[in-house]
């Protein structure tokens, strides 16, 4: 039967469930260079910047307390990289329209050099970051995993099923992490409230709706809280048939509890 796209998505989102305990954050490129507008040579606008900083803070704050890891995902370039021709990780659209002068963003002129290693363009953005907190500064492309170490990070030490993906830009790193976190078998989750872009608004709800019909969940921070709630919820539930000296076994509707030793 045709599903109404909206329908669709609706109802994915309807369907998503977010265990805490098998899920990750993941911001991509949340850098001084996008969102301190002090320093930013590519910024977005300053009420986008505004909001993504206070959504994602509030995101951040409330997975860490569920036991949530968070891991940032930036782009850092050595000098050798920027005059080897791999700045920007040598894409080839985006070395050719810089070498012609041409900007993607309305907000400023071609980016000097793009965030060059040690320098507080590069820094993730203060007011998201704590201790406990894993880093990946070796992303190089569009692409978080392009010959980073994150699929190390997660593949290997995190396992998460469910990877809640936040960050700059929508419409090119935070799209294109997307589809390869969905290519590797983890359950994308876009924050729409966490995620825009410095080529605009337009570019960045285009990107969502791309997204949500093709290939993630794309959902607002109020309804990505209560899927983690609701998750943590039913951890507490089933912790309570888990205890010590009881194994808990739930099949086909039925529970049988077995002593250990038995």
């Amino acid at each position: 039967m045709p599903t109404d796209p909206q329908r669709f998505e609706e109802r994915m989102n309807e369907l998503l469930q977010v265990d805490p305990g098998s899920t990750a954050v993941l911001t991509v490129d949340m850098q001084r260079d996008y969102l301190d507008l002090e320093i930013a040579s590519s910024p977005v606008l300053e009420s986008e910047a505004e909001r993504v900083l206070r959504s994602t803070r509030d995101l951040l704050t409330f997975a860490r307390g569920l036991g949530v890891p968070v891991v940032h995902a930036y782009s850092t370039r050595r000098p050798e990289e920027i005059t080897g021709n791999l700045e920007f990780g040598g894409v080839r659209y985006l070395l050719d329209s810089k070498a012609d002068g041409l900007s993607q963003n309305p907000l400023a002129g071609p980016k000097p050099v793009d965030r060059l290693m040690g320098s507080p363009n590069c820094e993730v953005h203060p007011d998201l970051v704590e201790p406990g907190d894993l880093h990946v500064p070796t992303k190089k492309t569009f692409d978080s995993f392009l010959y980073s170490d994150l699929d190390l990070v997660l593949g290997r030490l995190l396992r998460p099923r469910t990877v809640i993906l936040v960050g700059i830009n929508t419409d090119s790193c935070v799209y294109s992490t997307a589809f390869s976190t969905a290519n590797r078998g983890y359950a994308p989750v876009v924050v729409r409230d966490c995620t825009a872009s410095m080529r605009g608004i337009d570019r960045h709800e285009m990107a969502l709706t791309l997204m949500s019909r093709s290939i993630a969940w794309v959902v607002t921070l109020e309804e990505l809280k209560a899927k983690l709630t609701d998750g943590a919820d039913l951890d507490r539930s089933l912790g309570r048939f888990l205890t010590a000296g009881t194994i808990a076994q739930v099949a086909t509707g039925t529970t049988t509890t077995v002593e250990a030793g038995n």
